[in-house]
């Protein structure tokens, strides 16, 4: 019997250990995407052919689907696409320069519906600190679901949060091209998809 695959050791990730500095991302040069929990890889891949003078990071907690997209993305060539394995909520918070973010996209998030898990939200008020540290005046933020309720919680956090302001939350399309793999099975089932778009307000 082969031995199991151990996707933990062989995922990409940043550095271990300090500051990480986002500016020598996908070689320097172009605007900074971030892609938080991009799964299979449909939202990163489908992004980059949209916009393939941007510069783009994936995060994505489970090592197996960071491994294999990472592969794919070697296969294409894709040097402006970086993937790393993590949890983004971590991660980020070592990240600098302040302002480097351009857009963020955050695909059908918050998998767990146990309230013991609810710690684990990802689209929570120290998240969004974060991401407001990070994002360029007029910089968006993009977030997707197909559970109404998690919708309402999300525009909810978003339009409380100073450094935000929610421009829509009833988009009925995906004006970017970063298309996921939820996303697209949502569609071929019929499902609605509720879509939220904030910008970040002007530094003091």
């Amino acid at each position: 019997m082969p031995e199991p695959i151990r996707y933990e050791l062989l995922a990409p990730r940043p550095p271990d250990e300090g500051p990480i500095d986002l500016s020598a991302v996908g070689g320097g040069a172009g605007p900074l995407e971030l892609d938080i929990g991009f799964g299979r890889g449909m939202s990163l891949f489908a992004r980059a052919e949209c916009a393939p003078h941007n510069r783009l990071l994936g995060i994505e907690i489970k090592a197996k689907w960071a491994t294999k997209v990472e592969r794919r993305r070697q296969r294409l060539g894709l040097d402006k696409v970086t993937v790393w394995a993590g949890d983004a909520r971590t991660i980020l918070r070592r990240c600098g320069p302040e302002g480097i973010v351009a857009r963020t996209f955050v695909h059908f998030p918050d998998p767990w519906w146990k309230k013991r898990h609810q710690k684990r939200r990802v689209l929570q008020p120290s998240f969004l600190d974060t991401l407001a540290r990070l994002t360029a005046a007029g910089g968006e933020l993009f977030v997707q679901t197909d559970v109404p309720e998690r919708h309402e919680l999300y525009h909810r956090t978003v339009a409380n949060h100073p450094a935000f302001e929610v421009l829509s939350a009833e988009l009925d399309h995906n004006p970017f091209g970063a298309v996921s793999n939820r996303e697209r099975r949502a569609e071929e089932d019929g499902l609605p998809i509720y879509r939220l778009l904030a910008r970040r307000r002007p530094r003091p």
